[in-house]
C-alpha cells in the first residue's frame, strides 16, 4: 500500500504545465477528456444546489478547503457505492477542516431525493446545464447504444448538452481545491468502473494541508 501512496502522490502533487486548459469542449470519448490539472484554478461556473439555487464555484470553496467528487448519477451503481464509501470518511475529512461536495448532472430536485434514499449528509450538487463539467474537461460523448442500454436498465437519465442530439456525461473524478481555487490534488479515470479508494482520498487530503 505505501508503494501506491508513493506513486499516487508522485503523479497527482507534482507541478502542473503552466499552459491553461486547451480543450473545454465536450470529448468524442471519455479516453480524450483533458481534465483540469494539480495546480491549475477552478473555473468560475454555476453548480446548482437541491433547491435549483446557482452558486459560483469559486465563491463555494473560498469558504474552506474543499473537496468536489463527480459522478454520473444516481442510476449509476459504482457511483452509489462511492458515494457510500465516502459516508465512512466524512466525519475525518470534516475534522481536517474540508467540506465535501458531489455533483452530478442530475437535475435539482432529484438531489435531496437521492440524499435522503442513501442517508448522505455531506452536499449533493446539480451540473444540469453540463457547464462545470465541461469548464473542468470532463464532459465527454455517450455512445447512444450505451445510453439506450443504461436507460433500460438502470432507468439511467443523462442530459444533453444545450440540445445537441447526443448525451453526455462526465468522466467519475476526484479533486481537492484550497481556499484560492488551487488544484491541490486531482484524480480522473476514464474506467467508470474503477474509482479512488477513500482511504487514498483521506491521505491525499492530509497531505494536501501540508504542501503550502
Amino acid at each position: 500500500m505505501q508503494i501506491i501512496y508513493c506513486l499516487l502522490f508522485s503523479v497527482t502533487f507534482m507541478l502542473a504545465s503552466s499552459l491553461p486548459v486547451a480543450a473545454k469542449d465536450i470529448a468524442d470519448r471519455p479516453e480524450n477528456v483533458q481534465p483540469l490539472l494539480v495546480g491549475q484554478s477552478i473555473p468560475d461556473v454555476m453548480i446548482w444546489n437541491e433547491a435549483g439555487a446557482p452558486l459560483k464555484s469559486l465563491e463555494l470553496v473560498k469558504k474552506q478547503p474543499t473537496i468536489l467528487v463527480f459522478y454520473r448519477g444516481g442510476w449509476c451503481p459504482y457511483c452509489n457505492a462511492q458515494l457510500n464509501e465516502l459516508k465512512g470518511i466524512e466525519s475525518q475529512l470534516k475534522a481536517l477542516g474540508y467540506q465535501l461536495i458531489a455533483i452530478s448532472p442530475e437535475l435539482p430536485d432529484s438531489l435531496k431525493e437521492m440524499q435522503q434514499a442513501r442517508t448522505l449528509s455531506y452536499q449533493l450538487m446539480s451540473d444540469f446545464r453540463l457547464e462545470v463539467a465541461k469548464a473542468f474537461g470532463l464532459a465527454f460523448q455517450v455512445d447512444p447504444s450505451y445510453a439506450k442500454m443504461a436507460e433500460e436498465k438502470v432507468n439511467a437519465k443523462m442530459q444533453k448538452y444545450q440540445g445537441e442530439t447526443l448525451f453526455t456525461l462526465p468522466v467519475p473524478a476526484v479533486y481537492i481545491f484550497d481556499t484560492n481555487g488551487v488544484v491541490q490534488f486531482q484524480y480522473v479515470n476514464p474506467n467508470y468502473a474503477v474509482r479512488l479508494h477513500p482511504e487514498l482520498l483521506l491521505t491525499a487530503a492530509k497531505v494536501a494541508l501540508t504542501t503550502k
